[in-house]
């Protein structure tokens, strides 16, 4: 469970390490690398079902772990309303679920803000803003576009996403929105000028002998 809050202001500019893994062990070792110096990390969730690859961890397993940074759960998963009180219990301080599973986009944010916690609808690559419920995009914390097919690590950043980042930040000026999917220091000037403000990053960090500095220079191309 984590002990942080996600809590800030909106339209901060933040990078957001992301794990995507398929053991605890390794989950909780890749954590372990950056909590002390970042805000939050996100934890990719994969049923098997709605991408092909199955992740760790089912919440059970997460609700054993102490985490020291805010945690942020991207749902890549059939019915991810199934799954929120599960990811409250184990400590989730934001849950994003994919609106293309989601029979009723209004009933999933209202059964995560009911939690008292912060809620985020994602947009597969190929999904249009239009599928998205404009009616409560002012409600959200965050809209998550992905750049790249769900639930595979280190595909190619796919320039289709930019435009969908523009036409989103034109209509909502202060909203948090996050790009995951192939952000690395090569990629990630665009997403920003296109209009992005948080930027979940796996490989690019965790793959680094040394992930403070990574972050750090990711930071840096941000601000």
């Amino acid at each position: 469970m984590s002990c942080a809050s996600l809590k800030g202001e909106k339209m901060d500019k933040k990078v957001i390490p992301t794990v995507l893994t398929d053991t605890i062990e390794s989950l909780e070792e890749q954590v372990s690398r950056v909590e002390s110096f970042v805000d939050y990390v996100q934890v990719d969730y994969v049923d098997g079902y709605f991408a092909p690859e199955l992740t760790c961890c089912e919440a059970k397993l997460i609700r054993e772990v102490e985490f020291l940074t805010a945690l942020e759960v991207h749902l890549m998963v059939e019915e991810p309303i199934m799954q929120v009180k599960d990811w409250y219990k184990a400590g989730a301080d934001r849950i994003i679920g994919h609106i293309e599973e989601m029979e009723d986009q209004q009933e999933f944010v209202a059964a995560v803000t009911g939690l008292g916690i912060e809620v985020g609808l994602a947009l597969k690559l190929t999904t249009p803003l239009e599928d998205l419920d404009h009616s409560i995009v002012d409600g959200l914390d965050v809209v998550l576009l992905m750049a790249h097919e769900v639930g595979v690590q280190k595909a190619p950043f796919d320039d289709m996403v930019l435009p969908k980042i523009k036409g989103l930040r034109e209509r909502y000026p202060n909203l948090n929105i996050e790009v995951d999917g192939g952000v690395n220091h090569d990629t990630i000037s665009k997403v920003l000028d296109a209009g992005a403000n948080l930027f979940a990053v796996g490989s690019d960090i965790f793959g680094d002998d040394d992930p403070r500095e990574s972050y750090e220079e990711l930071v840096k191309l941000i601000t």
